[in-house]
């Protein structure tokens, strides 16, 4: 099988802009499946990947034709130890109406192989299929603040990467644990590293032009830090797992005139809610979860942080994780998939796009789901085959107005400040 070799287009195209006479480039490359297929970079990748790690090395040539190979390898063997493994070797120049060209060769202890040579594009190509749908180019400069990067907020994160978001900024001080892997995007070659720079290593991998930036803090603990952030931001996500960093956040977004959403799962994922804030012109967080509307669904409890917070020091650590009931992977998928929509409406507001009619639909601003009948939900109607009532699986917009003796935002004009 002739190997498959991918390049970067973006680094092909910076290595031939660069001036003088540039020969021989360190790089690094990533083999799979027995070293038939490698993913190669000009220079080290902002993200961890995947693969068997193994050397690369750039030629820059502007020469045309014939490239004496022997004479070469011979150059790049004293310049590599493969360790026996193969290393991969890529000249790179301009073609027709000087656009770029990589050929790419794999030197191994049999000897030179060519392989086919493939390009990873550029962002406007990368994202092509999605016009119509969205607008690229303009989703590309927005920036985003997630924080909270759990089973709820990296499906998030990397939906919207998927969708061309450009900047991004992540927030959370857990770190991957075992019992998270069966509900996360990461898996377990990523446990124990903090789930932002997990999250931010997946996201690259959909998404390689994105910049992302990380904050391994406890909001609370923080706020300052994070209230820049947010004020930088054009929207803020918050998929965390405590009122008190909520609250903190919805003073936030208001301080700095940002739509801010809020997901939230209750207890093993029977149901959950999400929560859209347009600052002054709707309620805000503590007008709804602090008004009794939501009595009785008490929040998924899925970390022993948790757990820890409200149990006494000396408890046993069987009662700590019976405290821990988490739902399934595919009852958080509905709350995720229906921030990301609300999310990418938000971001495309103002601009002429397949958005355009979803913003019509979803004229609430809290929205309600039950994955199953029980907990808060335990009363509700069998589904059956009527859909003029309350019913499992569904979507529902809920009329919640402003509370004008709200603490947080009442008593405020009913226009948005100058900001």
């Amino acid at each position: 099988m002739t190997p498959l070799v991918y390049v970067f287009e973006e680094q092909v195209r910076d290595l031939l802009s660069q001036a003088g006479d540039v020969r021989l480039l360190d790089g690094v490359a990533y083999g799979f499946d027995d070293w038939t297929v490698f993913h190669a970079y000009t220079e080290k990748p902002s993200f961890t990947p995947s693969g068997h790690i193994c050397p690369c090395v750039a030629m820059r040539s502007d020469a045309t034709g014939f490239v004496d190979e022997e004479k070469l390898m011979l150059q790049v063997r004293s310049r590599v130890d493969p360790d026996g493994g193969p290393i991969v070797v890529l000249l790179v120049g301009t073609g027709v109406a000087d656009s770029p060209s990589c050929r790419a060769l794999v030197l191994t202890e049999k000897g030179v192989a060519g392989a086919d040579t493939r390009f990873v594009p550029r962002r406007s190509e990368l994202f092509s299929r999605n016009t119509g749908l969205l607008e690229t180019s303009a989703l590309a400069e927005k920036k985003v603040v997630i924080v909270g990067l759990g089973s709820g907020g990296s499906p998030i994160a990397l939906e919207l990467a998927r969708a061309g978001i450009g900047h991004f900024t992540l927030i959370d001080f857990d770190r991957l644990e075992l019992g998270n892997i069966s509900r996360h995007v990461c898996g377990v070659n990523d446990l124990g590293r903090y789930k932002t720079l997990a999250v931010r290593d997946q996201l690259l991998q959909k998404n390689p032009f994105a910049e992302v930036s990380t904050m391994e803090v406890n909001i609370n603990q923080a706020l300052s830090q994070v209230e820049d952030a947010v004020a930088a931001s054009d929207l803020l996500i918050v998929a965390s797992d405590n009122d008190q960093s909520r609250f903190n956040l919805n003073q936030m977004s208001l301080n700095n005139n940002k739509v801010a959403l809020y997901g939230r799962a209750i207890t093993r994922a029977a149901g959950g809610d999400v929560l859209r804030v347009r600052p002054w012109k709707g309620p805000c967080y503590n007008c709804i979860f602090s008004s009794g509307l939501i009595d009785g669904r008490e929040e998924e409890m899925s970390q022993k942080r948790q757990a820890l917070a409200i149990l006494p020091a000396y408890v046993e650590e069987d009662k700590i994780n019976t405290m821990i009931q988490v739902g399934l992977s595919s009852d958080i998928a509905p709350i995720a998939n229906m921030m990301t929509k609300m999310a990418l409406v938000e971001l495309s507001r103002g601009i002429e796009t397949g958005m355009s009619t979803v913003d019509e639909d979803l004229a609430s601003d809290f929205y309600v789901w039950a994955n199953r009948r029980e907990e808060a939900y335990a009363n509700w109607p069998r589904m059956g085959f009527k859909w003029t009532h309350p019913s499992i699986l569904r979507w529902y917009g809920a009329r919640v107005d402003r509370d004008p003796n709200c603490l947080v935002c009442g008593g405020h004009l009913e226009e948005e400040p100058a900001t």
